[in-house]
């Protein structure tokens, strides 16, 4: 699971390199039709790991655009069907606002500069499931600071860590840095779940996935 993850963010880095490449060729101030440009690489992104991504988009800085205080260029595709644009509700006058600046998704990346993965959260801007998003920041020359982001479904890392814990114990969870259930192999664990207090005798040690991604799995015995 660690691996594919990787390949995910390593072709979000790719993306980004491009982006700042397409949008540092284009006039100044930028406007939402000039963003419209980098829709190719995000579909690449999108086509290269269908089955597990299911949207793909950029989330624009705080005055990056001169005719939108924000923007998001966020694009989506389940199984075989066409990517299809996805309009969020950014107007801070609306019902279903979507302040996606103040998001964990955005701004952990935008501040530290790095790679993250956040969640699960509910995606209610979007498919209203539990998700997770790998997120890499997109600094540009004018400072500014977008965030290229990719949405994972939880159903789909629960299938990913049921096949690769196939032979082990029925009960393995994967745990966010908050001791929030991620994923497991089991209907006893629900993702978004507070799994409170450490992990009693009768779990397992826990295995440090490593990198830029703070989790854990937390095995119970059998």
């Amino acid at each position: 699971m660690r691996t594919r993850v990787d390949r995910v963010l390593d072709d979000l880095g790719s993306a980004q390199a491009e982006v700042v490449r397409i949008l540092a060729s284009t006039r100044r101030p930028l406007c939402r039709a000039d963003v419209a440009q980098v829709q190719p690489t995000l579909l690449n992104v999108l086509d290269q790991h269908r089955g597990f991504v299911q949207g793909v988009g950029l989330a624009l800085d705080n005055g990056h655009l001169s005719d939108a205080s924000r923007w998001m260029e966020w694009w989506r595709s389940e199984d075989d069907e066409p990517a299809c644009f996805v309009r969020h509700h950014l107007d801070p006058e609306h019902n279903y606002f979507y302040d996606y600046v103040n998001k964990e998704w955005f701004a952990l990346p935008q501040r530290t500069k790095r790679p993250t993965v956040t969640g699960p959260f509910v995606d209610f801007a979007g498919t209203n499931e539990h998700t997770i998003t790998l997120a890499v920041p997109v600094v540009h020359d004018d400072e500014f600071v977008d965030v290229l982001g990719a949405d994972v479904a939880v159903e789909g890392v629960e299938r990913l860590l049921i096949e690769s814990l196939r032979l082990r114990s029925p009960d393995t969870v994967l745990l966010n840095e908050n001791n929030r259930v991620v994923a497991s192999t089991s209907a006893r664990w629900w993702s978004g779940t507070l799994l409170r207090g450490a992990p009693g005798v009768e779990w397992s040690e826990e295995v440090d996935l490593g990198g830029d991604l703070r989790w854990r799995l937390v095995a119970a015995h059998r």
